[in-house]
This record gives structure tokens, sequence and C-alpha cells, in this order.
């Protein structure tokens, strides 16, 4: 990176994502504030705070005081900060809208403000909800949210898309489903539910094994947000792209499938009766075309990373139970009246 490096505001950036990018990131030679509630704590950036080119704030996305200092000599904004997931947004649905909209309108509207030159906002693929599994869904296709998790998602994209302009680039990216071993790793996600939950009974319950679903690892999620911000800003202001691999797109038995090739004692229990309706594939071919992006990990990479952690120690029952819905749940049971301004 030539020149003085450039400066980015990663919200959220304790995160499972977060906390992966702001590695790769400084990693790259740019300059990284942080900014984030720390709803599950802050261990994830611990291994930063002496990196010379890191600073932390512990702070809310609504707070426009803080935000604005924040934005102080910033050139580009990643913004990860949001109750993610439906259940997680079903637990907390006043702090779930005010942190998933208000504060992403927030960052947005001083971002722009204060000059900022790209805004890069994480949205995700359950916008598309219930859909034509026989086709891939485009960014053009019709949305069909399930959620309040994906309505927050579709309101911050409409209101980006509003707002972009020649001099900041409001993209947003539609990520299908994470997996793989983070800083802060999440186990709500199906591959690595499926991996820990395999790892400690030695079986798993599957729901709906005929459903479709996009799948993109952490550490790829982190070279999808790298690749915009070196992308050039007419390119991808206003812009909405499905952000993953085509070739990524797996029914729930597939990927069942490839965990019972790595384990092959693992008893496997099917349920017919649906408790998850969303059912989508998704072409990410705007993305690859324009960025040249191609998966650098598979799930059964993840599900082989996952193990190693399992079996050596690395990722313990601790993690999990500090990491679960039991723990958010319990964070905005005591919190959600101060939150939800």
């Amino acid at each position: 990176m030539t020149g003085k490096p450039k400066r980015i505001l990663v919200t959220g950036g304790a995160g499972y994502v977060g906390s992966t990018f702001i590695r790769d990131a400084l990693s790259e030679g740019y300059r990284v504030r942080c900014l984030d509630l720390l709803v599950n704590g802050g261990k994830s950036v611990v291994g930063f705070l002496n990196h010379p080119n890191f600073e932390f704030v512990q702070g809310d996305t609504r707070d426009r005081v803080t935000v604005e200092k924040c934005l102080e000599d910033v050139d580009f904004v990643v913004h990860l900060a949001s109750i993610v997931g439906d259940k997680q947004c079903q637990a907390a649905p006043k702090s779930a809208y005010q942190i998933n909209y208000t504060g992403t309108k927030i960052v947005a509207e001083l971002s722009k403000k204060l000059k900022v030159k790209k805004f890069v906002f994480a949205s995700t693929c359950s916008n598309y909800g219930i859909s034509d599994p026989n086709t891939f869904a485009t960014e053009e296709s019709k949305l069909n949210p399930v959620s309040l998790y994906a309505e927050t998602k579709i309101d911050c994209e409409r209101f980006l898309k509003s707002i972009s302009s020649d001099d900041f680039a409001a993209v947003s990216l539609r990520f299908g489903t994470a997996y793989g071993v983070s800083f802060r790793t999440r186990f709500d996600l199906q591959v690595n539910s499926f991996a820990f939950e395999a790892w400690t009974s030695k079986e798993i319950v599957v729901f709906a094994a005929d459903t479709w679903r996009p799948f993109v690892h952490v550490a790829d999620m982190s070279l999808i947000l790298r690749q915009m911000l070196k992308t050039n800003s007419k390119d991808i202001g206003g812009e909405i792209f499905n952000s993953g691999a085509t070739s990524q797109n797996y029914m729930k038995k597939e990927i069942v499938e490839m965990l019972v090739n790595l384990m092959p004692d693992l008893n496997t229990k099917y349920i017919t009766n649906v408790n998850d309706r969303r059912d989508y594939r998704v072409s990410c071919e705007k993305l690859e075309s324009l960025t040249g992006f191609q998966p650098s990990r598979t799930v059964e990479d993840g599900y082989r990373e996952l193990l190693f952690s399992f079996r050596s120690g690395i990722i313990t029952e601790n993690d999990f139970e500090t990491n679960n819905l039991e723990a958010l749940t319990k964070f905005f049971g005591y919190n959600e009246k101060n939150l939800a301004k």
C-alpha cells in the first residue's frame, strides 16, 4: 500500500466476521479503528490491542457523538454492527431494529457528511427467504423475507442505495450462510452447529434436509470485503452483490454427507417437519465477474478446521456457552430498555 495507509472504521469489529476482517486488513497495511458494543465480550480483539495501526472504541452505533468521533480521518467504513440471525432478532426485537436499521442509518449519514469514500454494508441472502430453488436468485430477484432480521437488512439496503453518490459509494453485500473458525466462532451457523453437535454427541438432528442455502467461509467474507475496498467506486456505488460463490450452493443433506465422510460413525437423524422455512440458492455471477472472486475454502475445509479445533482443545464447550443464543438473550434481557433508545 503506497502513501499514507487508509483508515477503515469497522463497526461490530469484535464479532465473528469483524475480527477476521481486522486481522486481514492490518496484515495488508490498513489502519483500523474498531467500534463495538461488546455484547459478546472483547476477547476476539485482545490480540490486536498492541498493534500500532489498531484502535478500539467501546460504543454504540446509535450514539451520534461516538460515531462522529470514530469517523474522524476515516477513508472507508465496513459496517458489520448488527444483531445477526433470525432467532437473535426474535430474542430482542426492539434492539434488533434499532441496532440493525437505525444504527446503520446513523453511521451512513455521518459517513457521507464526513466525506467517507466507501461504505461497505454486510447484508444477507436471507432476504430471499423462500424462493424457487430450481432457479438461482440474482440481485434482481423478488425478495421474500420471513424474519425481522431480513426485513431490517432490506430496509438498510434501500436506504443506502438512496444516499449513495459519486462521492459516497455505498454497497450492500448479501452474504451466504457463514461458516468456519474465527476469533469469535459462532455456533448458531449451520455448518458450525453440525460440527459441534457431531463432535460432542456423535449424533446430529437434521431438519428440512432438501432445502438449499449458499455457504461462504468467514475468511472469504473478509476477502470479499477487502476486494470491495479496492474496487473502483463507480462500479459498486449503490449496488447490491450476492456475496460468495455460485458453486457453493448446497442442500442441507449434502453438507451432512460431507460431515459423515469425515466422521463415518456419526449418527444422523432426519426430521421431516420444517422449523426454518427458508429455501433458496443464489447466483454470485455479478460479484465473480466484477472482482474475479473464487472461494479459498470449501465446506469440507470448514468441517476439518472445526473438528481439528475441537479435537485439539483450541475451541471448547466453554466457547460454545459464551457464544450461544442464551447468552445474547440474557444480555438484551438486562439491557433492552436502555439499548432500545
